[in-house]
């Protein structure tokens, strides 16, 4: 996995994202709902990794799919593990990942709010 730094948003491939949605101001809409529906999934997958496998896959799920919707392809491979290792029933993969998947999107979503605040 190879986290893209080259880009206004450290861990989102910016260039794509424009290249997907066209429009810079449509791009920067689709980041913000991103911004501000992440954080409750993150809560969800907190409380679903001991308690409800299936709820767990369903909503790791939701968390890749919208981070590769919005090129945040890090977040998006790291989820897509823990979703793999779900359905593989691999609890032992997922205790000692699934607080990394929620630190690194914290701080992707942490970097993406000073970017989105700047651009007013």
């Amino acid at each position: 996995m190879i986290r893209v730094t080259n880009t206004p948003i450290e861990g989102i491939d910016y260039e794509a994202g424009l290249a997907q949605y066209q429009m810079e101001r449509i791009y920067h809409r689709i980041l913000g709902s991103y911004l501000k529906s992440v954080p409750g999934i993150l809560d969800s997958l907190a409380q679903q990794q001991n308690d409800d496998l299936e709820g767990y896959i369903t909503t790791v799920h939701g968390l890749k799919g919208a981070s590769y919707g919005v090129q945040a392809n890090y977040i998006g491979e790291l989820a897509q593990e823990l979703e793999f290792a779900g359905k593989s029933g691999n609890l032992d993969f997922i205790r000692q990942n699934n607080q990394g998947l929620i630190d690194e999107t914290n701080e992707l979503l942490a970097r993406l709010k000073v970017y989105l605040d700047a651009q007013g």
